[in-house]
């Protein structure tokens, strides 16, 4: 098989959505980085997460309060989110992003939450090789 650059497209929300959102839940989960040497930070995390390499069974502080942000987002929005991490080395100087971003879920045809909020959702693109 051939390797290449592929297209895709995510649908995000600024991290300052979540933050106004849910401003409890967001601080305690980057909080949670700083006595936790499993993940560098946030982007640590959100690369793990991309690459399918995050046990969410070995749950330690960061895991925990990430699912607790989610389920908070989604109780405040009705719309999931998950972090996302985008490599810039196997992108295109085109592409909307690059790096951590959120990701949102639910929204593709508009529920009612999408609806509410459809002024805070960006549908961005992106190139990635493999």
């Amino acid at each position: 098989m051939g390797m290449g650059y592929a297209s895709c497209q995510v649908l995000t929300v600024d991290e300052n959505f979540i933050k106004e959102q849910c401003p409890e839940e967001f601080q305690e989960f980057v909080n949670s980085f700083d006595a936790c040497s499993k993940f560098e930070g946030m982007d640590d995390f959100a690369r793990i997460i991309e690459n399918g390499d995050l046990d969410i069974d070995e749950q330690g502080e960061p895991e925990l309060k990430y699912i607790a942000l989610q389920k908070a987002f989604k109780e405040k929005t009705d719309l999931e989110i998950g972090i996302f991490y985008h490599d810039p080395d196997e992108g295109d100087r085109y592409d909307d992003f690059s790096g951590r971003a959120w990701q949102v879920d639910g929204v593709l045809q508009y529920t009612p939450a999408g609806e509410r909020y459809k002024d805070k959702i960006k549908k961005q693109s992106f190139v990635s090789f493999g």
